[in-house]
């Protein structure tokens, strides 16, 4: 009598099909751990030094005024146009209002040398010629308490992003 023969191991289909979902998971999964606790305050100054250039180029190009409104400590921070007697958010989807996730990273403004804060809400209008004043932004990641700094003078061409956290020169 000849005995019927099983399978003693997995067949070369079924290892590849394991694996490849082990691919699949660890692909989603990786980036998640290996991401920089920097990345939240970049990726925020990124985003700020954007925001200036497109008020720098709008102020330029039209009639309209346009100002940049902080509340650093609600870590807020909105593009406006001026409607009438009034200023309201740009209608821009990219542009609209934004609240930093205190959990990612920090808002702080510094006054220019020689002006006091300006308290919790600073307005910095635009001109042809970029802001009518100096900023300085900083974006600090809570855990580690570095961050990247966006800085932005009148005579300047374009705002600057630097990696840690400056202060006026």
């Amino acid at each position: 009598m000849t005995r019927a023969r099983t399978p003693a191991g997995f067949t070369l289909l079924e290892v590849m099909v394991t694996l490849f979902v082990i691919s699949i998971l660890m692909a989603l999964v990786m980036p998640r751990l290996a991401m920089d606790p920097l990345e939240p305050a970049r990726a925020a100054a990124m985003r700020m030094r954007n925001v200036l250039i497109w008020l720098r180029d709008q102020a330029a190009s039209g009639t309209d005024e346009y100002r940049l409104r902080l509340i650093p400590g609600q870590g807020f921070y909105a593009s406006e146009v001026r409607r009438g007697d009034t200023f309201v958010p740009v209608d821009d989807p990219l542009l609209q209002p934004t609240v930093i996730d205190p959990d990612q990273a920090s808002l702080s403004w510094q006054p220019p040398p020689g002006e006091t804060g300006g308290g919790d809400e600073t307005m910095v209008r635009f001109t042809p010629f970029g802001p009518e004043r100096a900023i300085l932004i900083r974006f600090a990641t809570r855990a580690r308490g570095e961050g990247y700094t966006v800085s932005y003078r009148p005579e300047w061409g374009k705002p600057r992003l630097e990696a840690g956290l400056g202060a006026w020169e």
